[in-house]
C-alpha cells in the first residue's frame, strides 16, 4: 500500500476503531430510542432512562420520548419525576391520549386525585375506547371516595376489556366502599379466576367477607394471601381483625404484634391491638396502644374512638371516664367530617351511656343512613326504640327508653 492510500484511509480507520472501542456504531435519535425500549423491556430501567435522555437531547420535540421516559420513572417508583416528563409530553402533543393516561396514573400515585380526574377525562374524550383510561379514572374516583362514580368507570373498562383482573378488583373495591359486599365478592371472584396468584385479590375478597361478618371465609382468604406472599403485611393485620370478629382476641394480638415488629410506625395497628386488649380487659395495655397511635398521628380519628369506647365501657373504675369518652368520641367524628359510620356508631353508644338519649338516636340514624344494611346498627336501633328501621328508610326519631346508666 503506497503512502498516499494510507494517508487517505488512515483517519477513517482511526475513527472506526474509536467507535468500536466505545461499543457505539452510531448516535442517532432512532438508535437511542430503540435501545431505551429494549432496556425497558429487559428490566434495565436505569439504562432505559439514560437512552431516552440522550434521545431527548437529539429531538427535544418528541412527545413520545418524553412520555416513555415518564413511564420508566413510574416503573421505578418515581411519580414526581414522571409527572414532569408527562406534562412536557402533553404540551408537545395535547392529543397524546396514552400520555394523558400515564399522567393520570402518576397523579394517582401521589394522591392528587382531582388532577388525575381532569387529565383522564381528556384522555377518554380523545380515545373513548381506552379501557385503561377509564380504569385509571375509576381508581382516581376511588381515591376521592366517590365510589358510585368509580363503579361507572370500571363498568366501562370491563365492557371494553373483560379479561383484565385489575378492573374487576378495582370495581370490587368500589363496591366495598359502597357497603355493597354481595356485589364486591363476585368481582373479586372474577379477578382471582383471571389471576389466581395475585395475593391482593385474595386479601380484598377477605375484607369483603369480613365486613359481612363471615369471619371464617375471611380467614381462609387471608391465609391464602399470606401463602402467596409471606410479607403481605396488611393480610396479617386483616387476619387479626377476623380473629377479633370471632372473639379470639389473643390470636388477634399475636397478628397485630407480628406486623408491628415490621411496621412499628403504623397507627391503625396500635389502635386495633388496643381494641383487642380492651376486649380482654387489659385496659392498661389498651390505653397505652391508643395513646401510641395518637402520638404517631394526632389526627387519627379511630384512636380517639377507641379511647372513647375504653373510657365508656371499662368495668375498672380507674379507666371509666365518661366526660373524656364523650369528648373523644365527638372529636373522632369531627375529624372525619361525619363520614365514618363506625365512628358515628361509637359516638351514639357513648351518648346513650351518658344519658343523651335523643342525641344518641339522631347519631345512630346518621350512621344508618351511611350504611343502612348494617345489622349491628339496626339491632341497636331496635333495642333503643322498640322497632328496627326499614332497609333504606330513615330511622325512628322518637325518644328512647331511659337506658341503664353506666355511671
Amino acid at each position: 500500500m503506497n503512502l498516499r492510500k494510507l494517508f487517505l484511509i488512515g483517519p477513517c480507520i482511526v475513527v472506526l476503531m474509536g467507535f468500536m472501542a466505545h461499543g457505539v456504531v452510531a448516535e442517532t435519535f432512532e438508535d437511542f430510542f430503540r435501545s431505551g425500549l429494549d432496556a425497558e423491556d429487559g428490566g434495565k430501567l436505569d439504562d432505559a432512562l439514560e437512552y431516552f435522555s440522550r434521545a431527548i437531547k437529539l429531538q427535544p420535540q418528541s412527545a413520545r420520548t418524553w412520555g416513555k421516559r415518564g413511564e420508566v420513572h413510574l416503573k421505578k417508583g418515581e411519580p414526581e419525576a414522571a409527572i414532569k416528563d408527562l406534562i412536557q409530553a402533553i404540551k408537545l402533543d395535547p392529543a397524546y391520549s396514552a400520555g394523558l393516561t400515564r399522567l393520570g396514573f402518576a397523579y394517582n400515585a401521589v394522591n392528587q386525585y382531582d388532577h388525575a380526574v381532569d387529565v383522564l377525562t381528556r384522555a377518554v374524550i380523545i380515545d373513548p375506547n381506552s379501557a385503561e383510561a377509564f380504569n385509571t379514572r375509576g381508581f382516581a374516583y376511588n381515591g376521592k371516595k366517590n365510589y358510585a362514580r368509580a363503579v361507572k368507570d370500571f363498568d366501562k373498562a370491563i365492557r371494553l376489556n373483560g379479561n383484565d383482573p385489575r378492573y374487576f378488583n378495582n370495581r370490587g373495591f368500589a363496591y366495598n366502599g359502597l357497603y355493597q359486599y354481595d356485589k364486591a365478592i363476585p368481582d373479586f371472584d372474577r379477578a382471582i379466576k383471571l389471576q389466581a396468584d395475585n395475593p391482593m385479590y385474595w386479601n380484598n375478597r377477605g375484607v369483603a367477607h369480613m365486613r359481612k361478618k363471615d369471619f371464617k371465609k375471611a380467614l381462609e382468604d387471608f391465609d391464602k394471601t399470606i401463602q402467596l406472599d409471606s410479607k403481605y403485611w396488611s393480610a396479617y393485620h386483616n387476619r387479626g381483625m377476623a380473629y377479633s370478629g370471632l372473639d379470639r382476641h389473643d390470636r388477634a394480638i399475636e397478628e397485630f404484634s407480628k406486623v408491628l415488629e415490621a411496621n412499628p410506625e403504623t397507627p391503625p395497628l396500635y389502635k386495633d391491638r388496643g381494641t383487642a386488649y380492651a376486649k380482654l380487659k387489659d385496659y392498661e395495655a389498651a390505653e397505652k396502644d391508643f395513646l401510641k397511635a395518637l402520638e404517631l398521628d394526632k389526627k387519627f380519628a379511630p384512636a380517639y374512638s377507641g379511647l372513647a369506647v375504653l373510657y365508656a365501657e371499662a368495668d375498672n373504675p380507674t379507666f371509666r371516664k365518661p366526660r373524656k369518652a364523650l369528648e373523644y368520641a365527638e372529636r373522632a367524628v369531627k375529624l372525619t367530617g361525619d363520614s365514618g359510620p363506625d365512628l358515628l356508631f361509637t359516638l351514639a353508644k357513648v351518648q346513650h351511656a351518658v344519658g343523651q338519649d335523643r342525641k344518641a338516636i339522631q347519631t345512630l340514624t346518621r350512621a344508618l343512613s351511611a350504611d343502612p344494611k348494617n345489622e349491628e346498627y339496626r339491632a341497636l336501633m331496635k333495642q333503643w326504640t322498640g322497632s328496627a328501621p326499614r332497609s333504606g328508610a330513615a330511622s325512628p326519631s322518637g325518644t328512647a327508653p331511659k337506658p341503664k346508666k353506666l355511671w
